[in-house]
């Protein structure tokens, strides 16, 4: 009785084995067959470079390029509201005119004019934060309190305001962990953290 079982469990295995293989045969023949016929059609067109964006017309020719319209603040220093940041410890946005300022160069550094530390507090401006004052390369302070070389080019982080609208919709809504954040960095004080190994308070790092 068992025989004829093991038997019958046996032959079934190989059928279903057999009918596997020539399935699987077939759909590699058909794949294959498949890949064949595309080689035969020649190369496929490449994607158009009006395709691959937003901006709708050849990158080599800008002569119907039409930029949406915009208008940055002409507010000056001190008279301009600011808006949040896009998310905690983001850089803020130049929520004033720009006008005269630019470009930073490094004998000349407008900004620092009201946004170094020891002055900021006597215009009513918004001090350059701690880690602008850390050369992180070296993991120590800077020099005499400077401003980092690394971080000494404000507009390559940092960018004026505009009335532009966004050109995609963004459902995106910062979360901050106290309301002082939406106009202030701490990063100096969470740049470690989860970090293993890291310097905890009270190290040399501001």
């Amino acid at each position: 009785m068992w025989h004829k079982v093991r038997f019958g469990v046996l032959v079934g295995m190989l059928l279903a084995g057999g009918l596997w293989a020539t399935s699987h045969h077939h759909k590699h023949a058909h794949k294959k067959q498949q890949q064949e016929e595309k080689q035969l059609e020649g190369p496929q067109p490449l994607v158009s470079d009006t395709e691959i964006g937003l901006r709708t017309i050849p990158l080599e020719d800008e002569k119907d390029l039409k930029l949406h319209s915009y208008d940055f603040h002409k507010k000056p220093p001190g008279e301009s509201q600011r808006f949040e940041r896009a998310y905690e410890n983001a850089p803020p946005m130049i929520p004033h005119d720009t006008t005269g300022l630019l470009p930073i160069t490094k004998e000349s550094n407008q900004c620092l004019g009201c946004h170094a530390p020891d002055v900021a507090s006597s215009v009513g401006a918004t001090p350059v934060p701690k880690s602008h004052l850390f050369d992180f390369r070296n993991n120590h302070p800077t020099k005499d309190g400077n401003v980092s070389d690394a971080r000494f080019n404000c507009t390559q982080c940092h960018a004026p305001q505009a009335n532009a609208q966004p050109l995609v919709k963004n459902n995106f809504k910062p979360v901050f962990t106290n309301k002082t954040l939406e106009f202030r960095s701490d990063f100096m004080d969470v740049v470690d953290v989860g970090v293993k190994g890291a310097n905890t308070k009270g190290s040399s790092k501001p």
